[in-house]
């Protein structure tokens, strides 16, 4: 096995890449690091024990020499034996219908590819032939347009569903491998034109720096993004445990945290707490600005209840009694539904509503259950979220109060009162659901018949 293969093979098994049984999908181009990548995945593969399949992307714009990739591409997979998967689209077309750079239109159809295919396989990961090369133009385009530690930790040897097994290899020893055994690729012309800003950062500025300042930049940069790596660790594992420490409550749609607990920290650590929560909600790191995060500090320092604040991406933060909510702006529908005998799932709060009649008359009411007499109730029992003018008689006390005014007394932030499920029939409200019943259908020594009410997990 040549040293080339080796370093492939102890990447795998250093970094946990690939697992006996699991299914590889290549984007294979057609280009030199791809075609490496095969060849290495093909050499190991009986050791490892483990499936490859192959995609390939036509984007239309190169002429003839796209469908020549095509061809080839088809060729050595079936020489191979690998199962080709071949989609064409054209990635101008698209970035001008987004607005977006050729450049992002083309990641979006490649990586929308080739999770369709993993969908159609049942699971896998992607294996892309990201080399010690691009690492360096990656760490120097966002040095250029701006990053903090986490950016310079450059890509990852394994992220999400994304493998990358060829990271600290070099073009150099990939085209001496391939040229040791005389294995055919193609060649992008597009690849050798300054023309997009990745291109003239491989083509203009990294020769610029290894012939003035450092002619081990690639190797120098490598290890840079190494080190970072370990420190972005250290800091992401401590900001995880100062999190915590603050986080009330969380779900897909909002975080809450404690303002005091939050303000006790550093401005970085709160900075980095307050892009964690972001992220969470966004599901994703894209466009999450330091700008952003500075304005959600500022905004938090001051503590004004019934403040909200614009972050972008349909997300706003929000502040509510000594609150810090960050959530998506999208309001819950209103839902109302009939309950019957059962759990009863409602979708709208991802709960579910269980009723059981039930045969004694012992009260043990707790915040998540109650128990009412079954005869006060007046037609079909339904569940609701909150509407103008809601009114119900608490526990305990002799007149009416407004639902409104009854979250204002709890201290229940405004967002979350559209989510709180309340319990009726025809007539009143029974239950604020995981608050307080109304006084009308408590048990009594008159009582024969109940009925239990609570809210479940599902």
């Amino acid at each position: 096995m040549s040293k080339t293969i080796q370093k492939v093979e102890n990447n795998i098994k250093k970094y946990n890449l690939i697992k006996e049984k699991d299914s590889i999908l290549i984007g294979l181009s057609g280009g030199p690091d791809s075609v490496m990548l095969l060849h290495a995945l093909i050499k190991i593969q009986n050791s490892l024990d483990f499936q490859i399949y192959a995609s390939h992307i036509n984007h239309l714009y190169r002429g003839d020499d796209a469908y020549k990739d095509e061809d080839f591409v088809r060729q050595l997979c079936e020489d191979k034996g690998i199962k080709l998967y071949i989609k064409r689209q054209n990635a101008s077309i698209l970035a001008k219908e987004k607005k977006i750079t050729e450049e992002e239109a083309g990641r979006e159809i490649r990586y929308g590819f080739f999770n369709e295919i993993l969908e159609e396989l049942g699971g896998g990961l992607i294996a892309t032939a990201h080399n010690k090369n691009d690492q360096a133009e990656t760490l120097l385009q966002r040095v250029i347009r701006g990053t903090g530690i986490e950016g310079l930790t450059g890509m990852d040897y394994k992220q999400d569903n994304i493998i990358r097994p060829i990271l600290n290899i070099d073009k150099e020893e990939i085209l001496k491998y391939l040229n040791k055994n005389n294995l055919e690729y193609c060649i992008d012309k597009t690849n050798e034109q300054p023309i997009y800003g990745r291109n003239k950062i491989r083509l203009e500025l990294i020769p610029y720096i290894e012939k003035n300042f450092n002619k081990n930049l690639r190797d120098t940069l490598f290890r840079m993004s190494e080190n970072m790596k370990d420190d972005y660790n250290i800091i992401r594992d401590q900001v995880q445990l100062d999190f915590k420490g603050c986080l009330i409550s969380r779900d897909k749609e909002k975080i809450i945290l404690d303002i005091d607990k939050l303000l006790e920290f550093s401005k970085g650590i709160r900075s980095r707490i307050l892009r964690n929560s972001i992220e969470i909600i966004k599901g994703n790191k894209v466009d999450v600005e330091r700008k952003h995060i500075d304005y959600l500090d500022r905004f938090a320092g001051k503590k004004q209840t019934g403040k909200t604040v614009d972050l972008g991406d349909n997300i706003i933060g929000e502040i509510s009694y000594e609150k810090l909510i960050i959530r998506n702006k999208d309001k819950i529908k209103n839902y109302m539904y009939n309950l019957e005998v059962g759990i009863n799932y409602i979708e709208e709060i991802n709960k579910g509503i269980k009723i059981s009649k039930h045969g004694n008359n012992k009260i043990n009411n707790n915040t998540n259950s109650i128990l009412i007499d079954s005869e006060k109730v007046q037609g079909q029992l339904k569940v609701r979220n909150r509407k103008s003018g809601d009114k119900f008689q608490p526990l305990g006390m002799k007149g009416n109060k407004k639902v409104k005014d009854y979250f204002i007394d709890e201290k229940i932030p405004v967002r979350l009162r559209d989510e709180i499920p309340l319990i009726c029939d025809d007539e009143n409200i029974i239950w604020i659901a995981g608050y307080r019943m109304n006084h009308k259908y408590r048990i009594t020594e008159k009582t024969s018949k109940t009925i239990k009410i609570e809210i479940v997990e599902v």
